[in-house]
């Protein structure tokens, strides 16, 4: 659910393929459709859950004593260490700012608290300037 963009729908449904055909030799049973409709909580909280993926954030906070972790894809990004990953910050192109130390007494949007990599980072990254 919480990947589900239009542009990954193809990527995301090869991808749960794979997973749902190498479950199916180990003899367990899985839905053929991923719950991308589905509360994200409701779907992690779930009895009947299967596989499903998170971000680093909700399965530190919430998760982790929940579920077990399973992996942590690598999509390969180019100058991108494994383990890492790199989250862009848009701005206007007319906007004064360049460097995160100008951004000090501007104003963030942010895509949800519960996101390693739309929040949380940047909120560290800016409370360890002072911000």
């Amino acid at each position: 659910m919480m990947y589900a963009r239009p542009e990954l729908a193809g990527a995301n449904a090869r991808f749960w393929a794979l997973i749902r055909e190498e479950l199916r030799v180990v003899g367990i049973d899985s839905p053929e459709h991923l719950s991308n409709d589905a509360n994200a909580f409701d779907v992690w909280e779930s009895p009947n859950l299967v596989v499903s993926q998170t971000c680093g954030m909700p399965y530190r906070i919430w998760l982790k004593d929940k579920v077990n972790l399973v992996g942590t894809p690598d999509y390969g990004m180019q100058d991108c260490p494994a383990g890492y990953f790199r989250s862009p910050l848009v701005v206007r192109v007319d906007y004064p700012c360049v460097a995160l130390d100008d951004f000090k007494d501007a104003r963030l949007a942010y895509n949800s608290t519960h996101s390693q990599s739309g929040f949380a980072s940047v909120h560290a990254h800016s409370a360890a300037k002072g911000f």
